[in-house]
């Protein structure tokens, strides 16, 4: 019998269980001695007998973002070598996760104590309302003053501040940024990009600008940080290894790059849009980006790999025995 090829393209076919649509949909991951071993969309591999191939019927991806995990599982997957590092969260498993440790979500006293600092004794570097509360001292109206004074120490002084209140940017990365001296182009770079809007014909501009007049301090965290406190509405912080993972979850063709540009912060900002909507959409609407970015880190974290993977349930094809596929299959026949 001929061996169906490995997929290995983004344009992966999908099927779905005749009998058993809850299921979700599957990609197939290898055929060999009489079987095909199928990764499903609820987070399980299973194992089918020649015979039993009819009941996987051709599918189309279904719009809840499933589909993508499951073409991406698939092509990392070889005839037996489906194991916890190529295990892929979804956004649906991020959510559910969040959930279970705050089910009142971001409205709730737990969240709103541990990332908000509500009702707080002594105030944390993950504390956000009074990160933001400090970072007025940075917007438009406050910087135009200044401006016109000349300041640009006070300027300076502000945004490093804003740098060390929280655990938004790391210390290596302050360290840097304590390294520049206080300067005209500086503060005008950074009024400029506070000022402008997306939708401005003259806003990668701003962005790049800024980057340039950073210099070696121009890191993903100190850059995003700058819009993610002042507006925190309508700009994100950017944490570069949980976002470019949930980037690669989410976005086709999704790559990281080490130096900011205006084209890679959009595509970041896009992503954090696209988790608030799909947030809001399951019940959970969030406050603004910084709860988004928050929820990011709180799910996709090293340490919340284990519980995140524990709720995807995919056993290594190892461990699915003969007895096992029989009564897989007695159930779906």
């Amino acid at each position: 019998m001929q061996q169906v090829a490995q997929p290995t393209t983004t344009n992966i076919p999908l099927y779905r269980h005749s009998k058993r649509g809850h299921w979700g949909v599957a990609g197939l991951l290898w055929e060999r001695d009489g079987k095909r071993g199928y990764q499903f969309s609820d987070g399980k591999m299973r194992v089918f007998k020649e015979g039993y191939y009819h009941l996987l019927e051709d599918a189309q991806a279904p719009g809840d973002g499933s589909a993508k995990a499951v073409r991406r599982l698939t092509r990392l997957a070889r005839a037996d070598s489906v194991t916890e590092s190529t295990r892929l969260p979804t956004l649906r498993d991020q959510i559910l996760l969040f959930r279970r440790n705050f089910p009142e979500g971001f409205s709730g006293k737990a969240w709103m104590k541990k990332y908000r600092g509500l009702d707080a004794r002594k105030r944390l570097k993950r504390h956000r309302d009074p990160a933001i509360s400090d970072a007025h001292r940075l917007s438009v109206d406050k910087l135009e003053p200044l401006i016109e004074a000349r300041d640009w120490d006070e300027i300076f002084d502000r945004l490093l501040a804003l740098a060390t209140g929280s655990n938004l940017v790391p210390s290596s990365h302050v360290k840097k940024l304590r390294k520049i001296r206080p300067s005209r182009d500086l503060s005008v770079a950074i009024y400029d990009w506070l000022k402008s809007d997306m939708d401005d014909d003259d806003t990668e501009r701003r962005f790049n600008v800024l980057v340039r007049y950073l210099g070696d301090a121009a890191t993903w965290p100190i850059v995003s940080m700058i819009g993610g406190l002042v507006d925190p509405e309508h700009h994100t912080c950017v944490r570069p290894s949980v976002y470019t993972e949930q980037g690669t979850m989410l976005l086709p063709n999704f790559k990281a790059v080490r130096r900011p540009r205006f084209k890679n912060y959009a595509r970041y900002l896009h992503m954090a849009k696209t988790v608030s909507d799909e947030l809001e959409a399951a019940g959970l609407p969030p406050r603004d980006l910084l709860d988004v970015y928050d929820f990011i880190w709180e799910t996709l974290r090293k340490a919340a790999r284990e519980d995140l993977l524990a709720q995807y349930e995919l056993p290594p094809p190892e461990v699915v025995n003969a007895t096992d596929e029989a009564a897989e299959q007695a159930e779906a026949a």
